[in-house]
């Protein structure tokens, strides 16, 4: 229908200025015929149209658009933590709360299936008096020389403005550190030495070229890293302790280079066409991670990192809507890092020695009914005389961060972290374990008392 066929329709008994007629409270009526309209909607003159109901046509979705591999200046490194924690939960040199995310700046979807990150070789300053620089940047400018390799699997995408988020450990690191990884995308877990935990939460990096210990642990003095383009060919150079893999320059999507600190500068690794400058934080375990410089709603890339990155505190990014309830409420402490197990009141629960220090307890919950989008969980342990004897150790919860559990879900991997100097102080004695789950103004408890006992 045209606009002109519109207004047409609309003035059909009409005849220059509009029409107004005068109401029982002599109030002019514009636009009224004056004809008698009934309760029941029987109207008025069939020469007049009151109405016109004109509909626009149905909006098209746009065709979705297939994701691409991504090319140069479609995925950075939006942050970087490496620094490790302050001293928290009984330990001062927490490291295992690592992590590097990225982000899609382009407009439209990536498909990273095999994309490859990796640290790259060198020391990042003279840690110990004496030490010179042993990267390979002057003897191999066109080459990055890395140490070890992940992959990400097949059938990966992200969407534009999506983050991709990829944890040294993918759990929850409190009390230990703010940092909760429970809900990332991916670790880098490491199986050949069987120290390392597989977290049920998070799935596994692929392994191409590992050169490191029980757990992939970047320099907290200063790593450098670079993320490569899927199908990456390797070459190879002789290193200190083997051979180092080597990948083209050319074939960096991203980078970062961090050094030790700001008089660190001969020790960068990485070529300059690939990173022309370096960045650094306070010190190590401060907590402090690298984000980069936004304009807008964009990312500054100028492929300087000191240019580029800012110090921030850690933030993994993981998005969190809060829900409500919706059914029958009903939540359950128990133990068990890799999965839920029962606990009972009057049972026993292992005291566990914590890898990077402390004493811990792992425990888990089962729940439903409310949630899980923004649950704040508060963990604690308290002796006989109802003092606690535990850092409290929270976790702010999202669906990647749970397993499905029928028509609820589980929570794996939590610790009640001991605040005592000696296993003694609590083996063989009873302590009450309990949870607190709060939402929209509402707290859901549930508590169990059990012994600490010493499986070894």
């Amino acid at each position: 229908v045209s606009l002109w066929m519109v207004v047409g329709l609309l003035c059909v008994g009409c005849s220059g200025d509009t029409a107004t007629t005068q109401t029982e409270d002599g109030v002019a009526d514009a636009g009224s015929t004056g004809a008698d309209v009934s309760d029941e909607g029987s109207a008025a003159s069939p020469d007049v149209m009151t109405s016109l109901d004109v509909q626009s046509p149905p909006e098209v979705p746009p065709a979705p658009v297939d994701p691409l591999p991504p090319a140069m200046g479609d995925l950075l490194i939006e942050e970087f933590y490496y620094s490790g924690a302050p001293p928290g939960g009984g330990t001062d040199h927490y490291f295992s709360d690592q992590f590097i995310e990225l982000v899609n700046v382009a407009s439209h979807p990536l498909d990273l299936s095999g994309l490859l990150v990796a640290d790259v070789s060198g020391s990042a300053g003279a840690i110990n008096p004496g030490m010179q620089p042993d990267s390979y940047r002057e003897t191999h400018p066109e080459q990055v020389v890395m140490e070890s390799v992940w992959r990400l699997p097949e059938g990966v995408q992200l969407a534009p403005q999506g983050r991709l988020l990829l944890a040294h450990d993918g759990t929850n690191h409190q009390p230990f550190s703010t940092v909760d990884l429970s809900g990332a995308d991916f670790e880098a877990f490491v199986a050949e030495h069987g120290k390392d935990d597989d977290h049920p939460t998070v799935q596994n990096l692929e392994s191409v070229v590992y050169n490191g210990g029980y757990d992939w642990l970047m320099t907290v003095f200063g790593p450098s890293v670079v993320v490569l383009v899927p199908g990456t060919e390797f070459g190879t150079v002789q290193g200190f302790f083997g051979d180092l893999p080597t990948a083209p320059a050319s074939a960096v999507l991203d980078a970062v280079e961090a050094v030790m600190d700001s008089e660190s500068g001969a020790f960068k690794r990485l070529p300059d066409s690939v990173d022309s400058g370096f960045a650094w934080v306070s010190g190590t375990y401060v907590g402090e991670s690298l984000h980069r410089r936004q304009e807008g709603d964009g990312w500054q890339d100028t492929n300087d990192s000191g240019a580029d990155f800012v110090l921030g505190p850690p933030d993994p990014g993981v998005p969190v809507d809060a829900a409500g309830v919706f059914g029958e409420t009903w939540i359950e402490l128990g133990t068990g890092m890799l999965a839920f197990e029962p606990l009972d009141d009057g049972g026993t629960i292992e005291l566990v020695a914590g890898i990077q220090g402390g004493w811990h307890l792992d425990v888990s919950l089962r729940f439903a009914g409310f949630g899980p989008q923004g649950i704040l969980l508060s963990y604690e342990a308290f002796d006989a005389l109802g003092e606690s004897i535990s850092y409290e150790t929270q976790a702010l919860l999202n669906e990647k961060s749970l397993l499905p559990d029928g028509e609820g879900w589980q929570r794996i991997g939590d610790r009640i972290v001991m605040e005592i100097l000696s296993p003694d102080e609590v083996i063989g004695t009873e302590v009450l374990l309990s949870v607190t789950a709060a939402l929209d103004g509402q707290s859901f408890v549930d508590e169990r008392s059990v012994t600490i006992v010493d499986v070894y």
